[in-house]
């Protein structure tokens, strides 16, 4: 993104990586539920869905349509950050249960 100079591009790069860490995200969420057994896989389910929920909730509140592109951008950010965060989450999740 650092070398995107117009709206379309920063938008266009924060697509791309956004795909990239969609992938990131499912990979870790799917190795951590293997490392669980029942009732902690319903948990992480419940988990997952309301953090998906509130990351949409939470960045459509960033992406405000009177903004402007500078909101559209902030948006797309946002989905970046939080699901980079998430992916380093369930991780270190996977880490913990893997150790027990």
């Amino acid at each position: 993104m650092d070398k995107a100079v117009s709206t379309a591009d920063m938008l266009n790069c924060a697509a791309l990586e956004s795909r990239v860490q969609d992938t990131a995200l499912n990979r870790a969420y799917q190795s951590l539920l293997r490392r669980l057994e029942a009732p902690r896989t319903g948990q992480l389910r419940v988990a997952q869905r309301a953090w998906l929920e509130y990351r949409q909730a939470n960045c459509a509140y960033v992406s405000n349509p009177a903004g402007g592109s500078a909101a559209r951008v902030a948006g797309a950010s946002c989905l970046l950050e939080m699901t980079a965060a998430r992916v380093r989450e369930l991780r270190d999740f996977a880490t913990e249960a893997a150790g027990r």
